[in-house]
């Protein structure tokens, strides 16, 4: 029989891996340019793709807060259903408004993933917290790698089109968001379910029969969130490693972002799709070489040993 951290790890991995098999990603740009949405390139350039640049930036600022308030699980559900939603009104959805408001969703989805990724250090033994980094980000990158090796040889071989892709994302993300009820609870978190006395998260399960947390007036709770975050800060950018990592983590995430956003327009000024074969255009191989690559870069660093202080 598993453990029960080795249960929960599972589960989340499944999760990550069904959510990121969105084959019909790699080709959202030649979609949303064709008649099924009404919209022209430039509406998609200039009015759609930049909504969610600044819909992710206006959740995230304050979803770290919000994940720990609602114990990691719940946040998790409704980044599925926000998946959910996206892919709806993908499909159903007509015009400059509905398309927009489908970045929003979409917005808030990606914003949310901090609970997944934050969500296991609750439920798992500190010792093991290299693994199951490992997993669960080797997870979201050979969903990746799935979804985009399936989009290029459906396109490629002229099985579906553009808008049978978005019914095969629509239905993945809704099988991860039905695993993701199978998650255990949090009981225990960071900031507003801990003890005043505690300096960090326990490294330990926690158990369902644990002593439940003493009710607390909402404001004081707020109030000591506030206290643990002020001096997790200091603390943290008190030192000059995690600091140097914090650097190099946002330099990385805005590089990913930016080319991930606006890879799909570049290729369709070099080869348009309305100009071209299926079999020659090539957004989803691209896309599942990249993401294979990361997934094996990263479950190998889950279990290789590094002097951080010298190397970082």
């Amino acid at each position: 029989m598993l453990d029960d951290w080795k249960k929960t790890t599972l589960i989340l991995c499944s999760y990550g891996f069904f959510k990121e098999i969105r084959p019909s990603e790699p080709f959202l740009t030649e979609y949303l340019i064709g008649n099924s949405t009404g919209l022209s390139a430039e509406q998609v350039y200039q009015d759609v793709y930049p909504i969610w640049t600044y819909s992710y930036l206006a959740v995230l600022v304050l979803v770290f807060l919000f994940t720990d308030l609602a114990r990691y699980k719940p946040v998790i559900v409704f980044e599925g259903f926000s998946y959910i939603l996206t892919w709806t009104l993908l499909l159903w959805g007509h015009g400059l408004s509905a398309m927009q408001f489908m970045q929003v969703s979409y917005g808030i989805a990606t914003s949310t993933e901090v609970a997944y990724f934050t969500y296991i250090y609750a439920q798992v033994p500190g010792e093991f917290y290299q693994q199951v980094t490992s997993f669960t980000r080797s997870a979201l990158l050979l969903g990746r790698f799935l979804s985009g090796a399936l989009s290029q040889l459906l396109i490629s071989l002229e099985l579906v089109d553009y808008r049978g892709l978005n019914y095969i994302s629509l239905g993945m993300v809704s099988v991860a968001t039905l695993s993701s009820f199978l998650l255990p609870s949090v009981k225990s978190t960071i900031y507003f379910h801990r003890n005043e006395t505690e300096d960090m998260l326990p490294v330990r399960l926690v158990s369902d029969d644990a002593t439940p947390e003493p009710t607390v007036q909402i404001k004081e709770k707020f109030t000591r969130a506030f206290n643990f975050v002020k001096k997790d800060f200091v603390s943290s950018f008190s030192n000059i490693y995690i600091l140097k990592w914090s650097i190099w983590w946002a330099l990385a995430m805005c590089g990913n972002f930016q080319v991930g956003n606006y890879i799909q327009p570049l290729w369709e000024e070099i080869k348009p799709a309305h100009d071209s074969d299926s079999s020659e255009l090539f957004n989803g191989g691209v896309e599942a070489t990249t993401a294979l690559v990361g997934a094996g870069l990263a479950f190998v660093l889950g279990f290789a040993k590094f002097n951080w202080p010298v190397l970082g």
